[in-house]
């Protein structure tokens, strides 16, 4: 275990849950750090990293295989609204990238292939 992952354990070990995905923060805590972290180990090198705002709200997950972005890395704003939703593969940007307004209008809708923007 490293270092990253001591410090995800223990977090995620003086908080609180509101439900699977959103954690509550001990008041005491929240001066020390503008969000927390935790993990969940699929196994076979896969894992994904929650990152959560002050107030509990979720702010992003990460989907990593093999210590490489590899999956759905998605975001949101928070008040709970979602921020942007991309794909990776292989660290890369591959497939769908959209991003939203806090009042929901898209903002950005784009197509990547291996890392590079797709022109049409």
């Amino acid at each position: 275990m490293n270092y990253k992952q001591l410090l995800i354990l223990r977090l995620s070990n003086l908080t609180e849950w509101k439900n699977e995905k959103e954690m509550i923060i001990p008041e005491e805590m929240r001066d020390s750090f503008w969000c927390a972290e935790t993990c969940e180990f699929l196994g076979d090198g896969k894992y994904i990293l929650y990152r959560y705002y002050k107030n509990g709200q979720l702010h992003h997950r990460i989907e990593y295989q093999n210590n490489q972005l590899h999956g759905l890395y998605i975001g949101w704003y928070e008040d709970g609204s979602r921020r942007w939703q991309s794909e990776y593969q292989n660290n890369q940007l591959h497939g769908l990238s959209i991003g939203w307004y806090e009042d929901g209008d898209l903002l950005w809708k784009e197509e990547w292939k291996n890392g590079k923007l797709v022109r049409e």
